[in-house]
């Protein structure tokens, strides 16, 4: 990313004052978690609640059912030591839900006018209990919907415990985590090894009173970002990066909590992720075809031997093995399955890294025992506490214990897995098969998994007929199925879903008994689909009046190269649209990115617009579609997805934007929790050309609810105005008005010189979309907006679409501004956002994420090197 930001973390105090928002923080401005800067070393003083820690270890917690699913609107409890963090995340929580945030430490006071501990002191252990009782009680029976409260790990104490695992029989409870080390900085009191000793021992009955785990990774374990910002010395353009540690650490937790939240309960009021917006987010990777899951080990993960940027690319989930024991770490031998805050861990580390969804899944061993087979249920009830996609449960377990897993289930998908680790008699003819795949459907899981050993060539292709008849019969739940060894490598090639690979810098080791370890990359069955003929090279190209110097090819071309698809992408200068004609009726033709000035002139040759499209009135992807219904009409995006990479006549052309869907992103990480969105949130549009078009529509997506437009014709500017207000009035954008039916609008400034408009919020997004050259691309064009527009208190985030130059007047004008909280977005973060979107559209696969943002600064800084020297020739 090339992001600026040259302030440090704010205080959320600041975030919690807000005037006007519709989901007041309550009570949370005290909270001495959020604001490390406050404490005061106090010598060997202990933390307030953690002295009598000893009186919760006398004793067994009691266990009641877990439960996993609740009512949409259902509080939300974090609780969990002090210094993990639960008051941030309660705030971003609250923020994004927009619910009330509750604060146990508080509440006691306003209630008593005391501090647990003060009261303790005056009134003795005996009635603090009696009081803390009833205030807890009162707390949660009169928050019990649309609140995130926040408890310690003090009101545990007594009947705290039980009166809290009560309210998680109809309520989410968390229990928030963090790695010793930074628990130790923030208390300031006790030494590393200590702090490991209070998170054992507390952790048994936090987890009994809770039924998700959160692990809230500290700012140095940040691997990818870290690296980015260490990166930043040697990118001259973006100096004031290394700046943006707090902000950038608190997005990322805030995006990755956010997530669990939406697997518990549901989307927020803040509207989905930005994620969502792609189009593969839209489907299941199940419901998808030739899909890869790679498998990486858990300890390896923590050891830091995983390059999880580079495991994930040309796969669509990443699974996690556990083993059933020697979890490297873990904090006392005698744990029965190892330390669960390590495994919460590592499962953070990989949702850190990536936006795949992640599949748990526990090792076998060879020859287990039944206490083995314990230690793997146990597992498999942790795993669902975390609240991951998709969760892997051996059939070898039986029946009762596969019915207990996926009972508690909630939001994830179970993986029904049987292994036969010798082949059946009858091999995939075998009528244990067929029983196995139904049993599997009665127990609840929602895709089957069969592999088998094999040593004969023609069992992997009998397996394609054991599919075959299992899908005339069912279609759910969605089955994969494999041979394994070195033979059964082939079959792979016939399975659709979540085939199992390895990373690619992972070296090839002997399979054990049961194939477990992957044999094949992702490029090497995406190379070998290519080579059966199943996937075909197809040209792609960036089509527009000049494109000689887009950095497009070079993006995509390393994406299909990492990938192991044959394609090549290519730019296409013209002076209109005719030559286009020509292309888009090749028999190879796999798509085209369209650019100035031919984006909406181009809509009248779609047969059909996405609704994104047609909403904006602008296209910069084009997708061939080659089959048709039987009615003559197009098909689904899911069936046009997966009949991506296949040549043949071109039959009708789907139209669709993806500039939204960068600017989406931007905009929504350059958001501090600060400038969370709300009904008096606003945002400016400079410029009024086929890319604010697209800007309006991000922000209204995003439930901004008041837009202005400045561009220098006005008359311009009001037409695009007038274009989504009607838009929004016939209610064809479903985000653009609040529950209570207010609409949105989008309403024009005049002048670059006119002052802000008085009734309304100085905005806190700000994009410009003027680009930076005249149309010749012979000068520069010099854009600025007017400093009295830049006034917010809080900030905001600005965004440059302009990459050429890199460093614009806009740009050169909002550094100074970081140091008041505004987060610069340029073109080097637009670019591959949208450009990850038109690779699904155009693959039907992810993109490699980091990869493509490497290769276009790397290219773009060749340019330059390379215009350097002509001029100095």
């Amino acid at each position: 990313m090339a992001t600026t930001h040259a302030g440090v973390k704010r205080s959320f105090q600041q975030m919690h004052n807000i005037e006007g928002s519709p989901g007041r923080v309550v009570s949370a401005s005290n909270s001495r978690e959020t604001s490390p800067r406050s404490r005061t070393p106090v010598g060997s003083r202990q933390p307030e609640g953690i002295e009598s820690l000893g009186n919760f270890t006398q004793t067994t917690p009691t266990v009641l059912p877990r439960q996993s699913s609740f009512e949409p609107d259902a509080s939300v409890v974090l609780v969990g030591v002090k210094g993990v963090g639960k008051s941030s995340l309660g705030v971003l929580a609250a923020s994004a839900y927009r619910r009330r945030l509750i604060e146990s430490e508080r509440v006691f006071f306003d209630v008593t006018g005391h501090t647990a501990a003060a009261y303790r002191k005056l009134k003795g252990s005996a009635e603090y209990h009696r009081r803390h009782h009833e205030v807890l009680a009162q707390l949660l029976e009169q928050h019990t919907k649309n609140a995130i409260i926040i408890l310690n790990f003090a009101d545990l104490e007594n009947s705290g415990a039980d009166i809290l695992r009560s309210f998680a029989q109809k309520h989410p409870v968390i229990h928030v985590i963090r790695d010793a080390k930074s628990v130790s900085a923030y208390l300031n009191l006790w030494a590393e090894d200590r702090v490991k000793q209070l998170l054992r021992l507390s952790g048994p009955l936090l987890r009994s009173c809770a039924n998700f785990d959160f692990f809230n990774l500290s700012a140095d374990e940040d691997s990818e970002e870290g690296a980015q910002l260490r990166r930043s010395d040697e990118q001259a353009w973006s100096e004031a990066r290394t700046a943006n540690g707090p902000f950038l650490t608190l997005k990322r937790a805030e995006r990755d909590f956010l997530k669990l939240l939406r697997n518990i309960i549901g989307d927020h009021d803040r509207g989905p992720s930005h994620q969502s917006a792609y189009p593969l987010s839209q489907i299941p990777v199940e419901r998808r075809t030739y899909t890869y899951g790679v498998v990486i080990d858990m300890n390896r993960v923590l050891r830091g031997e995983v390059e999880l940027e580079d495991a994930q690319i040309g796969a669509d989930a990443i699974e996690v093995i556990v083993p059933v024991t020697g979890i490297e770490g873990a904090s006392s031998p005698s744990e029965p399955v190892g330390d669960p805050n390590l495994i919460a861990k590592a499962f953070s580390m990989v949702r850190r890294a990536s936006i795949l969804p992640i599949i748990l899944t526990v090792a076998r061993a060879e020859n287990e025992s039944e206490a083995d087979r314990a230690r793997r249920l146990e597992l498999g009830q942790i795993f669902l506490r975390l609240g991951p996609e998709y969760c892997t449960v051996d059939m070898h377990l039986g029946d009762a214990t596969i019915e207990k897993i996926a009972s508690g289930k909630g939001r994830t998908k179970v993986i029904g897995y049987k292994h036969f680790p010798e082949r059946l008699l009858n091999g995939w003819n075998d009528s244990e098969l067929v029983f196995t795949y139904h049993n599997m459907h009665r127990l609840g899981c929602n895709i089957v998994k069969i592999s088998m050993v094999t040593n004969r060539e023609m069992d992997n292709f009998e397996v394609k007929q054991f599919k075959r008849r299992i899908r005339e019969n069912s279609t759910m739940p969605r089955l994969i199925c494999y041979n394994t060894g070195l033979i059964g490598r082939t079959s792979l090639c016939f399975n659709y879903v979540l085939s199992p690979v390895r990373a690619r810098k992972d070296e090839v080791s002997c399979p054990r008994t049961g194939g477990a370890t992957p044999l094949v990359t992702a490029k090497e069955l995406t190379h070998a689909l290519f080579a059966i003929f199943k996937h075909e090279p197809m040209n792609y190209h960036i089509y527009g009046r000049d494109v000689s110097w887009s950095l497009s090819p070079a993006m995509h071309n390393a994406a299909y190269a990492a990938c192991g698809m044959s394609h090549q992408f290519t730019t296409f200068s013209a002076p209109s649209l005719d030559e286009l004609q020509g292309l888009i009726h090749e028999h190879n033709f796999g798509g085209s990115a369209v650019v100035q000035p031919y984006k909406t002139s181009v809509v009248p040759l779609m047969t059909v617009l996405s609704a994104h499209a047609k909403a904006i009135g602008a296209v910069n992807s084009i997708i061939p579609i080659r089959e048709l219904l039987d009615d003559g009409t197009v098909p689904d995006e899911l069936r046009i997805m997966s009949s991506r990479n296949r040549s043949g006549p071109v039959k009708a052309l789907w139209g669709d934007n993806t500039d939204w869907i960068g600017l989406r992103a931007c905009v929504r990480r350059g958001l501090s929790p600060a400038n969370t969105i709300r009904p008096n949130s606003t945002g400016i549009v400079c410029g009024a050309g086929g890319q604010a078009r697209s800007a309006v529509y991000a922000m209204l997506s995003m439930g901004v609810r008041n837009i202005f437009v400045c561009n220098r014709t006005v008359a311009t500017a009001h037409a695009l105005a007038d274009h989504y207000n009607r838009l929004i009035d016939d209610d064809v954008i479903k985000d653009a008005k609040e529950s209570d039916g207010t609409p949105a609008r989008v309403r024009v400034i005049e002048s670059f010189t006119d002052p802000w408009p008085q009734d309304f919020s100085y905005p806190t997004m700000v994009v410009c979309t003027i680009p930076a050259q005249i149309k010749d691309g012979s000068a520069p064009t010099s854009f600025t907006v007017p400093d009295s527009w830049l006034r917010s208190p809080t900030g905001g985030v600005a965004v440059e679409l302009s990459y050429n130059p890199m460093v614009t007047s806009f740009v050169l004008q909002m550094r100074p501004q970081a140091k008041r909280g505004w987060i610069l977005m340029d073109g080097f973060d637009h670019l591959p956002e949208q450009a990850f979107a038109q690779f699904e559209l155009f693959t039907g696969r992810r993109a490699p994420r980091k990869l493509m943002r490497d290769v276009v600064l790397h290219h773009y800084r060749d340019q330059q090197n390379k215009i350097a020297s002509a001029g100095k020739a």
